[in-house]
């Protein structure tokens, strides 16, 4: 078993947020395992990093001109294989308004790459 700092993988999530705030999917998606799962709001579940990209792009990313992450609480749990972020994001839509939306996230983990990641959240207002 392999030994793990406390925190460790709740920064991957900081990362990935780093990530998908500099719009930099190509990357995001090599923090996932092969055979992830992840699911947007609801939206139907993507399978495999391909899936991931497919999903993001399609679900809301062309909807925006980009995104920052507030944080609001960030808990590991199971030994650091479960992890929960909180927080509120900040839609930066393609005609500068600025939308804020609360977010929880569920990551499942595998080492330190994502198996699979819930997205509770109502994206519709992005669309209005």
């Amino acid at each position: 078993m392999v030994e793990r700092r406390p925190g460790e993988r709740a920064e991957q999530v900081r990362r990935l947020n780093g990530l998908f705030e500099k719009m930099n999917v190509d990357e995001a998606i090599k923090m996932f395992t092969e055979d992830c799962q992840y699911r947007f709001g609801n939206y139907p579940p993507a399978k495999g990093r391909e899936g991931v990209r497919q999903s993001a792009t399609s679900s809301h990313l062309t909807a925006i001109k980009g995104c920052t992450f507030d944080i609001q609480g960030l808990w590991e749990f199971q030994g650091g294989d479960v992890v929960v972020c909180q927080m509120e994001i900040n839609y930066i839509r393609t005609d500068d308004s600025i939308l804020t939306l609360p977010c929880t996230d569920v990551f499942r983990m595998a080492g330190n790459l994502i198996k699979d990641m819930r997205i509770y959240m109502d994206p519709s207002p992005l669309f209005k």
